[in-house]
């Protein structure tokens, strides 16, 4: 049963109808997703570059506050973004969305504004024009405090970046990549954990549709620049994930168990319907000889914004803060 500890956001006046949802500076934070069109790949997607707000609840408090970001961060067509946190705060990430693989600006949420860093990266790669392409930074840092970038290029290899931050300068660097032949379904990264100098890498696959792999991941190694393809026991019950997965990851560091929690299920030949249950991939995900099982656990949501916070799972909306403990599986 989930516990609400507070009141929801829609006091604080008109919102978007998407968010990306964070823990930063010990804060749960939501961040609002625009539309922006892309006329010249008939595209559009929901970026927060555009201008937005950023929604923060203070979990000691229980007080939301919101901070109004009136300026675009980017105003080319097409530009992809990528959010991600490390070192409890948040960062923005612009790169190029079409036709080539290339990094642009970083920007940090500090002082309640994005603050834009100095940022040395490669040169841009070109693609084929029409080819989208879109980084996904992983969860949590490396032994070297590096956060990893994951990105597919035209031939289906995922490149491996790594960025580093020191100050207001940062750096990205080509770390290594996994080749199209380790990588034999053309799988594209959707969710990401590093742990010391491993990364557990969970991907989807395009066929009729785009379906996550739920018996299937890789681990790499950044010491040794090599991945492992991992297949696990798909004879038991799984995640009924459908599309791009769960939208909440998290790596038991003790354990080293991954717990996902919700998502979406297809209805029909296109519909969908929210899945708000809790998995856990049980055993040492990566050790190759654990042989890790899924897990289901008692702990169900209700539709909302979703935030894992290690063990504590909060739903978001515009009436309620609600959260359930799970057990540290």
């Amino acid at each position: 049963m989930a516990e609400r500890i507070a009141d929801g956001y829609g006091s604080l006046g008109d919102f978007e109808d998407y968010h990306y949802t964070f823990v930063q500076d010990g804060k749960l934070t939501l961040v609002g997703q625009k539309y922006v069109a892309q006329p010249t790949h008939n595209w559009g997607h929901r970026v927060a570059f555009a201008g937005t707000y950023v929604l923060t609840f203070d979990k000691d408090t229980n007080q939301w506050e919101r901070h109004d970001v009136i300026s675009e961060l980017a105003s080319a067509e097409n530009v992809g973004e990528s959010l991600f946190v490390r070192d409890g705060k948040l960062y923005l990430l612009t790169f190029d969305n079409f036709g080539s693989i290339g990094f642009q600006k970083l920007f940090r949420w500090e002082n309640n504004s994005f603050k834009e860093l100095n940022l040395t990266a490669p040169e841009a790669i070109s693609m084929s024009e029409s080819q989208r392409t879109d980084v996904l930074a992983a969860s949590g840092l490396s032994s070297d405090g590096a956060t990893i970038l994951l990105q597919k290029d035209d031939n289906c290899d995922i490149q491996i970046f790594s960025l580093t931050v020191d100050g207001d300068s940062a750096t990205i660097e080509k770390t290594s990549q996994i080749p199209l032949d380790s990588n034999p379904l053309r799988g594209s990264p959707v969710l990401a954990e590093t742990v010391g100098d491993k990364v557990l890498i969970s991907y989807g696959v395009h066929g009729c549709g785009f379906r996550w792999e739920r018996t299937r991941l890789f681990i790499f190694d950044l010491k040794s620049g090599t991945a492992s393809h991992v297949d696990f026991d798909s004879e038991g019950k799984t995640p009924r994930f459908c599309f791009s997965g769960p939208h909440c990851s998290y790596v038991n560091k003790d354990t080293k168990s991954w717990i996902v929690a919700v998502g979406s299920v297809q209805v029909g030949m296109s519909g969908s319907e929210f899945y708000g249950a809790v998995w856990a991939l049980k055993g040492n995900v990566f050790d190759e000889d654990s042989k890790p099982t899924w897990v289901e656990l008692p702990q169900t949501v209700e539709e909302g914004d979703h935030i894992l916070d290690g063990f504590t799972l909060y739903t978001i909306t515009k009436q309620d803060v609600t959260k359930v403990q799970l057990e540290e599986i």
